[in-house]
């Protein structure tokens, strides 16, 4: 019997990216109009943010205490998005990495950080032209986040199959279900953080690489999940942008039943040998998404429907409350499959019908584009 975490679930917050493509060709945007930024800026106020190429948009959500409010939200966010691209002849799309662009000389952001960014990651920033789904989740005071990250980075892999989509990048089908992933690994501290034991030797260390010059700013550490430097919170960042709503909501659910979970196991220790298990379950969940198979502590390898099981059993009650919904969509995702696996199959239907690849891969985006609209069933 699972003890009763001491802790509710937690309050939570999303960052949600998108692209914005030409609404004529559906390739990415090369010209964005000026008048863009302030029109969303009116629209959704301190909700809208600019991401590091002017073809790039973020949602940023409120703090919810529910997945309806978010629910609501992200639905009103998308909409609004979409409904201001199309004013600018352009139009919205949430993805993880667009899936036939060859734009290779997209315009940085004008904010200054976003400049500073492409002069020192050089090529891996150029090469980021893609979308991720954050997540924070809110630490009440006197807990330390790198011991709660410690905890949940062993079922990160997981939240990264159920998130795949970034297929195919500049046309070409990757193999991957996660090129994103894989793409944000030539970036510096991105992947998997290394062993810090407290919170204290967290910052001690970015601090160091600060004070040395080695690193331009204290927030330039992106690994995949991480406490974050503004909010009160630890922060998943591993997953691909959802083209279905319901799959980020999924997501953000899960993502604070395991850390809600986590707060209760006060006494848990992940020891360093799980990392290399965590590295292997990685590469899986890049590689094969929903279909990906995991290694486990005793030797086990179990596929996504078994980990999801396994994880859910060891959320206790409160851990649970307020996030069935999303474990139920997450066994759903498990059976089905995700977005790398339906733009794949999208893909090759339509090849097989009109023999041409660049016209398949521009079907590809017209269901991205209809399936960003698609409101969550059963989620009030």
């Amino acid at each position: 019997m699972v003890a009763t975490p001491a802790y509710p679930p937690a309050r939570f917050g999303i960052e949600e990216e998108a692209f914005l493509v030409d609404g004529a060709s559906l390739d990415l945007a090369r010209q964005v109009p000026p008048e863009w930024v302030q029109a969303c800026r009116r629209a959704l106020g301190d909700c809208f943010a600019e991401e590091m190429f002017q073809c790039q948009a973020e949602l940023v959500s409120p703090v919810f205490r529910q997945l309806g409010e978010a629910a609501a939200f992200l639905a009103r966010g998308r909409a609004q998005l979409a409904e201001l691209a199309r004013a600018n002849g352009l139009r919205s799309l949430v993805v993880g990495a667009h899936p036939f662009s060859r734009l290779a000389d997209a315009a940085p952001s004008e904010p200054a950080h976003y400049r500073a960014l492409f002069e020192d990651y050089v090529q891996p920033a150029r090469n980021s032209m893609l979308c991720g789904l954050h997540v924070h989740v809110e630490v009440p005071p006197g807990l330390d986040r790198v011991a709660l990250m410690n905890r949940v980075l062993p079922w990160a892999p997981l939240l990264l199959a159920l998130s795949c989509s970034s297929p195919f990048w500049q046309g070409r089908h990757t193999g991957l279900a996660s090129y994103r992933r894989a793409l944000s690994g030539q970036w510096p501290r991105m992947d998997i953080p290394p062993w810090f034991d407290d919170e204290p030797a967290y910052q001690a260390y970015l601090k160091l690489l600060h004070t040395r010059g080695l690193m331009r700013e204290p927030g330039h550490a992106w690994w995949f999940v991480r406490p974050s430097a503004r909010y009160p919170t630890l922060e998943l960042r591993i997953s691909d942008a959802c083209p279905r709503l319901a799959d980020a909501l999924c997501i953000a659910g899960l993502f604070r039943a395991l850390l809600t979970q986590a707060m209760a196991d006060a006494d848990a220790r992940e020891p360093h040998r799980l990392r290399a298990l965590l590295a292997e379950n990685y590469w899986q969940a890049q590689r094969h998404g929903c279909r990906a198979r995991f290694l486990l502590a005793d030797g086990r390898c179990v596929d996504l429907a078994r980990w999801l099981e396994l994880a859910w059993a060891q959320c206790g009650t409160a851990a649970r409350a307020g996030n069935e919904w999303a474990y139920a969509h997450a066994c759903r995702l498990a059976r089905e499959g995700g977005s790398a696996a339906r733009q794949v199959r999208s893909f090759r239907r339509h090849l097989a019908r009109k023999g041409d690849v660049d016209e398949a891969l521009r079907e590809v985006v017209v269901e991205l584009l209809e399936e960003n609209s698609q409101a969550p069933v059963g989620l009030a």
